[in-house]
């Protein structure tokens, strides 16, 4: 997860940052930052802290929420409920994945059993 949130973060600092016709340069120069470490976060290598993105916003010219939105297209709350799972999920020792993998059978037969009981 904290992978996918730093490429997250980086995609978008990049995108405002492209949007805005500035090089990593030019960008490194006005935060104080260097140009390894723009690239480093852009990449998704390094997460910046919050008050580094409350710099890059006011910088930007964005509100800092702005900063951590997707540029992605939303995906469906099933979509994402999902990928948090799997995400837990590998983070899980052997023996507790195979409850987990139990206890979703049982809701998934649950389910199941309710909608033939259904008219």
């Amino acid at each position: 997860m904290e992978m996918e949130l730093g490429r997250r973060i980086g995609s978008r600092i990049r995108q405002l940052r492209e949007e805005r016709g500035l090089t990593q340069a030019q960008f490194a120069e006005m935060t104080g930052k260097a140009v390894e470490t723009i690239s480093n976060m852009e990449r998704g290598k390094t997460i910046p802290g919050l008050l580094t993105l409350d710099q890059f916003a006011r910088h930007l010219g964005v509100p800092l929420e702005e900063m951590v939105k997707s540029n992605q297209p939303e995906a469906d709350p099933h979509s994402q409920n999902a990928a948090i799972v799997a995400a837990a999920a590998r983070r899980l020792p052997d023996n507790e994945m195979e409850l987990v993998a139990g206890m979703i059978g049982l809701l998934d037969k649950q389910r199941r059993k309710s909608r033939r009981s259904q008219p």
